[in-house]
């Protein structure tokens, strides 16, 4: 797409802007997690960037989830959306929702949206679409990496996650790729239909 995700323009604003803003209308806390020395574009008011440590720098998304668990934890944050940069579609309602599905179900310690299986069986599990709990999640993401582990996904299986159907989403198409210019043009065009 010719630049970074994070500075893709989307509407007035920058991609990132508008996942941390759109995360700023429901959390407390927004948390901006970063490699080292990379450049991002200015965040909503509110939202603080955080770097990988040097220890974690270069081990992929479980390392970066943890940074993010570390930093809303000193912040005070108790449950937590785990969002990602090319969340185009991301609504209020979504984050609301999730949310919400998990204070209400103090047994779970994490819940994330799965589509239905497709022909051959297969689900996708949309690990950058889900609500954890902070503590037990920030244990378990030390653990995982501890055992060399980096897959975001290996954190909801180690937390035994609810699934939740993404039909059944507030707007199921939060979930939706950004991947490809195709994509980002449809984003585009999406939010330039909103009200």
């Amino acid at each position: 797409m010719g630049r970074p995700k994070a500075w893709l323009p989307l509407g007035e604003e920058t991609l990132l802007h508008r996942v941390a803003a759109v995360a700023g209308s429901v959390c407390s806390v927004v948390v901006v997690v970063a490699a080292p020395q990379q450049s991002l574009p200015p965040l909503p008011p509110g939202a603080v960037r955080v770097d990988d440590p040097p220890a974690l720098a270069g081990l992929g998304p479980l390392a970066g989830a943890l940074t993010g668990l570390h930093s809303a934890a000193e912040r005070g944050a108790d449950l937590v959306y785990l969002g990602a940069v090319d969340g185009a579609w991301i609504t209020a309602r979504h984050i609301d929702a999730m949310l919400g599905v998990l204070a209400a179900s103090p047994d779970v310690d994490a819940i994330v949206p799965e589509t239905a299986a497709d022909g051959a069986g297969r689900r996708i599990v949309h690990a950058t679409s889900g609500a954890l709990r902070l503590a037990p999640a920030r244990d378990a993401a030390t653990a995982l990496l501890g055992a060399d582990q980096r897959a975001l996904m290996r954190l909801y299986d180690r937390l035994g996650a609810r699934r939740v159907a993404v039909a059944t989403l507030p707007d199921p198409d939060v979930v939706r790729a950004c991947n490809t210019l195709a994509q980002y043009e449809a984003a585009r065009a999406w939010l330039a239909g909103r009200p």
